[in-house]
C-alpha cells in the first residue's frame, strides 16, 4: 500500500472508529486528506553563483528535499518515508550549488531546546545538520543549527547552542568557540576569513566577531550596549560592519516616543564603533522587520534598511559617507514589503510587496534610484518570499487552487518546476474580498468563502481567526504551512454548506503601522475584538445567513479570539473551535513598572482575558492542543477546561501528545480537522447541506 493510500484509508477509519455516527461522512474525511497531501513547498534557497534551487517539499504528510536547475524538473536528494514530523530546515546551498546543508529534526522556532517526538518514537531524533556532497552522498556534520557555507564554498560554519564549529565543508568540524547563550546567525566576511556571530542572551543580544587564524580564534565583541544587537552585515570590503542597535520599550511608554533602535558601524581595524543614523520620534521609532529581513550594502556606499518612518514597512538607503546620512526611501509608500535581495549585478532591488492592492503580494523590480518598479510576478497569484540563484530570480508563489511552489525567472521566461494537481471531485471557489467597518468605522479587510450556488440556504457561518496575531490572511493559499492547511479547511468548509468569513482584525500585518500597532491591542485592552465582533454582526445580516447558527474557530492568537468571542458574546456565536489559546493573558511581573502601573497592567491583561468572562460563556467549544507546545503553555487549556468544568458549559477536549504548536505531522491535522468538522456539524447543523 502505497503512503498516500495509507493516508486516506487512515482517515476512512478515523471517521469510522472514532466519530460518532452523526460525524463528517466518510468521504469527506478522504475528501480532506487528499487536500492536505497536496504538495506544498518551504524554505527555498538559491545558490550564489549558480541557478540552482533546493526546497523542502511536504507531499503526503512526508517532507524532503529538492533541487532544481533553472527551473526544470527537480530531483529529489532525499530518501524520507514517513508523516513522523521530523522537520527540514535551515537550507543553504554552496556559492557554485555543488553541496547543500540542511537540518533534520529540531525546531525552528526553538533550535536550542529540547527536539520534539511527535511521533513519540522510542528514541527521539536530534536536531542534525547534514550535508548532501556533490556525488549525492549525505554527510552528518554534527548536532546544531543555522549552518552557513564561507564565500568560497570551502568551509561550513554552524551553531550548537553558544558552541560555533567551523570545518571544511562536508568533513569533520571543530568547536573553535563557546559562549553564553545561544547563537541565533552566523555571516561570514566577504573573504571567508571571518565570522560575524549573533549572540541572544536573554536581556541582550551581542555581536561577536571571530576570524579563522591559527593561535588566535578567541572571538572580539562588538562595543555591546544594554541593547538588542542584532542583523550584523559586511561592507563590500569587509573593513567594517553595520547593525541594528534596538532597545524594548516599557510597557507604558507612549507611542512615537523616545529613540528605541539605531543603525551602527563598527570599523574593524580599529576596534571602534559609531552610531550612523537613529530612528526619530514618531512612526517607526521602534524597530520592527519580518523575520529573516537584514541589512544590505549596495555597490556605492548604501546601507539598506526596513524602516516604518512613512507609517508603511517600506526598504531605504542610508548614504554612509554623507554627513550626516540621511535615509531615502526606494518602495513606494502605503505598501508593506515582505522580503528583498539585490540582483546578481547588485544594479536593481527585487522585492516582494503589496503595492497597489494591499490584500495582493507580487514580486517587483526596480533599479536603485526612483525609477517606477515594474511587476515580476502575475496578477492571479501571491508571492511574499523571493530569492536569487546565480542570474535567476526564484518566487515562491500560490493560488487560488495551488499550495506555495517555486516560480523561476530568468531572460523573460518563466518556469515552475512543480505543479500541483487538484483532487478530482474538488472545486477551489475564489474567495472574495470583503470590507467591514468596525464599531469606530475602521475599514477591515476580510476573504469571504461561499458555499456552492446550488446549495440552498440560509447556511450556518463561521467566523475564521488567524494567529500571529502578526499575519494576514489572503484570498488563496497562504505561504505559511500553518495557514495553508487552514486555507484548505476553509475551502472545505465552504464546500460543504457553511459560508466562512476570514477576517483581518487589528494587530496583523499587511495594512501598515497604526493598523498593526493599533491602540489597546492584545493585553492593553483586546481592541482587536472589536473588529472581530463586527464581522459576526455583518454576518447575522446577510440574507443567505442563518442568523442563530454563527460559529467562530482559528488558532494561537486565533484560538484566544474564539474564546474571548464565546465568553463575551455567546448570544451571538453559536459555537467554536479553539486550537492552542491563550486564556489567561495575565502576566507575573512587570519590571520597570510601579506598584501602581504594575497593578493597572495585571488589571487591563485580566480583562483582556477570556477567563474574565467566563461567567457570560454559554456556548459549547472544541479544545485541541499539543502537549509539547512550546508556543502557548498547555497550561492554558487546562486551564479553560477547568474554568468551563466549574461551570457546566459543555466543551469537547482533545490532546496530541508530543504534538507542537503548529502540529508537526499532517495526521494530526487530519484529525484535528476531522474532530472540528463534526463538531461544528453537531452545533451548527451543516452536515446535511452539502
Amino acid at each position: 500500500m502505497t503512503v498516500r493510500s495509507s493516508l486516506l484509508a487512515a482517515s476512512a477509519l478515523f471517521a469510522a472508529t472514532i466519530l460518532p455516527a452523526h460525524a463528517a461522512p466518510a468521504e469527506d474525511a478522504t475528501r480532506l486528506a487528499t487536500l492536505l497531501a497536496m504538495p506544498y513547498a518551504n524554505g527555498l534557497t538559491g545558490a550564489a553563483g549558480a541557478p540552482r534551487l533546493a526546497w523542502v517539499e511536504r507531499r503526503n504528510g512526508i517532507r524532503n528535499i529538492l533541487v532544481s536547475d533553472g527551473g526544470a524538473a527537480p530531483h529529489r536528494v532525499t530518501a524520507y518515508t514517513q508523516d513522523d514530523g521530523t522537520d527540514l530546515w535551515g537550507l543553504t546551498l554552496s556559492p557554485d550549488g555543488r553541496m547543500l546543508a540542511f537540518v533534520e529534526g529540531g525546531d525552528p522556532e526553538y533550535p536550542d531546546d529540547a527536539p520534539p517526538n511527535a511521533g513519540n518514537a522510542p528514541v527521539p531524533g536530534k536536531q542534525t545538520v547534514r550535508v548532501v556532497l556533490p556525488d549525492g552522498r549525505i554527510a552528518t556534520a554534527g548536532e546544531g543549527h543555522a549552518p552557513t557555507f564561507s564565500p568560497d564554498g570551502r568551509q561550513l560554519a554552524f551553531a550548537h547552542g553558544g558552541a560555533l564549529l567551523v570545518g571544511r565543508a562536508g568533513g569533520v568540524p571543530r568547536t573553535v568557540l563557546t559562549t553564553p547563550g545561544t547563537i541565533t546567525a552566523l555571516h561570514w566576511s566577504p573573504d571567508g576569513t571571518r565570522l560575524a556571530i549573533e549572540i541572544d542572551r536573554g536581556s541582550h543580544a551581542l555581536i561577536a566577531l571571530w576570524q579563522d587564524k591559527p593561535g588566535n580564534e578567541a572571538p572580539v565583541f562588538l562595543p555591546a550596549a544594554l541593547a538588542q544587537d542584532q542583523m550584523p552585515a559586511f561592507s563590500p570590503d569587509g573593513r567594517s560592519i553595520a547593525f541594528v542597535r534596538a532597545r524594548t520599550p516599557l510597557l507604558t511608554a507612549e507611542r512615537g516616543k523616545g529613540h528605541f533602535w539605531s543603525i551602527q558601524a563598527y570599523d574593524i581595524a580599529t576596534g571602534t564603533e559609531r552610531t550612523l543614523w537613529t530612528a526619530p520620534e514618531g512612526a517607526g521609532s521602534r524597530f520592527w522587520a519580518p523575520e529573516g529581513m537584514g541589512l544590505t550594502w549596495t555597490g556605492n556606499g548604501r546601507l539598506l534598511f526596513p524602516w516604518e518612518g512613512s507609517g508603511w514597512l517600506r526598504l531605504c538607503a542610508l548614504p554612509v559617507a554623507a554627513s550626516p546620512p540621511t535615509p531615502h526611501c526606494l518602495t513606494p509608500d502605503g505598501a508593506e514589503i515582505a522580503t528583498y535581495r539585490l540582483s546578481a549585478d547588485r544594479t536593481r532591488l527585487l522585492y516582494t510587496a503589496n503595492s497597489g492592492d494591499l490584500d495582493h503580494w507580487r514580486a517587483w523590480s526596480q533599479p536603485l534610484d526612483d525609477t517606477p518598479a515594474t511587476p515580476l510576478t502575475a496578477e492571479d497569484e501571491q508571492v511574499t518570499d523571493l530569492t536569487t540563484a546565480g542570474q535567476a530570480i526564484a518566487v515562491m508563489a500560490t493560488g487560488i487552487a495551488q499550495p506555495a511552489h517555486p516560480v523561476v525567472l530568468q531572460n523573460g521566461a518563466r518556469r515552475t518546476p512543480v505543479t500541483a494537481t487538484v483532487p478530482n471531485g474538488f472545486t477551489f471557489a475564489p474567495p472574495q474580498i470583503v470590507h467591514i467597518h468596525g464599531a469606530d468605522g475602521y475599514d477591515i479587510h476580510g476573504q469571504l468563502f461561499l458555499p456552492p450556488a446550488t446549495t440552498p440556504g440560509p447556511h450556518p457561518a463561521l467566523i475564521f481567526v488567524h494567529g500571529g496575531p502578526e499575519r494576514q490572511m489572503l484570498p488563496a493559499f497562504n505561504a505559511m504551512g500553518y495557514y495553508s492547511n487552514a486555507y484548505i479547511m476553509n475551502q472545505l468548509l465552504a464546500a460543504r454548506g457553511y459560508v466562512v468569513l476570514s477576517v483581518n482584525y487589528r494587530s496583523g500585518t499587511g495594512y501598515g503601522l497604526a493598523f498593526r500597532d493599533a491602540p489597546g491591542i492584545g493585553r492593553a485592552g483586546a481592541s482587536e475584538y472589536g473588529d472581530v465582533h463586527a464581522a459576526g454582526l455583518y454576518l447575522r445580516a446577510r440574507p443567505d445567513v442563518a442568523p442563530a447558527r454563527i460559529g467562530i474557530w482559528g488558532g494561537s492568537w486565533g484560538g484566544y479570539l474564539t474564546a474571548l468571542a464565546l465568553a463575551r458574546d455567546s448570544a451571538l456565536f453559536a459555537a467554536g473551535a479553539d486550537f492552542h489559546g491563550v486564556h489567561d493573558l495575565t502576566e507575573p511581573d512587570h519590571p520597570g513598572l510601579s506598584p501602581e502601573e504594575k497593578q493597572r497592567a495585571r488589571a487591563s491583561e485580566w480583562r483582556s482575558s477570556p477567563a474574565a468572562d467566563i461567567a457570560h460563556w454559554q456556548a459549547p467549544v472544541l479544545l485541541i492542543h499539543g502537549d509539547d507546545d512550546h508556543n502557548v503553555a498547555f497550561e492554558q487549556s487546562t486551564l479553560l477546561a477547568r474554568m468551563l468544568t466549574a461551570r457546566n458549559v459543555p466543551f469537547e477536549d482533545h490532546i496530541f501528545p508530543g504534538e507542537r504548536h503548529a502540529f508537526l505531522r499532517t495526521q494530526d491535522w487530519l484529525a484535528a480537522y476531522l474532530w472540528t468538522l463534526h463538531f461544528l456539524d453537531a452545533h451548527l447543523s451543516a452536515g446535511h447541506e452539502k
